[in-house]
């Protein structure tokens, strides 16, 4: 990725998250990457094009959080609690990229071959929830709804720690998972 294309994408996700879809022109995005609006447009053709770039890259963004973190000589329980302290160190640390893909992920400017792509990437998800079902180490569900509990308790966590950030330590994230686990394990 180039220079100028990743500033665009910075600044355009700040942006977006601040003031939406509509409240944000192409003027104000440029403006704010410190580039000229036809080098916005050499890049992205469109707002919606740029919108659909935005949520590949910032999903891909969590999926990098993750990668790695599975191991087969750990423990399922120990694999989940890592993909989840992943994700939620993601939600804190990469901020405006966790909100922008929770305030677009149900847009209609997002194409379905976006969300296709993304659910493609996301699949080796699934696939650590197959290993705790096998093992019957986890409540049988589907894994779309151990996918969700696990994205919603993540969602709930970062929010918490946003409100309280006095509360962020080792202890109350142990104590969040806990309480995740808590809710999937048998």
């Amino acid at each position: 990725m180039k220079e100028k294309e990743l500033k665009i994408m910075n600044a355009s996700i700040k942006l977006f998250v601040e003031r939406g879809f509509h409240g944000t022109s192409t003027a104000e995005i440029a403006k704010s990457a410190e580039v000229a609006t036809g080098t916005l447009f050499h890049y992205f053709k469109t707002k919606e094009d740029l919108i659909n770039h935005l949520y590949l890259y910032s999903k891909e963004s969590l999926l990098d959080s993750v990668s790695g973190c599975y191991s087969d000589k750990n423990s399922f329980r120990k694999n989940i609690q890592n993909v989840w302290m992943n994700l939620v160190n993601f939600g804190i640390e990469e901020s405006e990229k966790f909100h922008f893909i929770l305030s677009f992920h149900c847009s209609p400017y997002i194409t379905y071959l976006t969300k296709k792509e993304v659910e493609t990437k996301f699949e080796s998800v699934f696939e650590a929830y197959k290993m705790g079902l096998e093992k019957q180490e986890i409540k049988k569900a589907s894994y779309e709804m151990l996918t969700d509990y696990l994205w919603g308790n993540v969602v709930a966590t970062v929010d918490h720690f946003e409100k309280y950030p006095e509360r962020l330590n080792k202890e109350n994230l142990k104590l969040a998972f806990e309480l995740f686990w808590g809710g999937i394990s048998k």
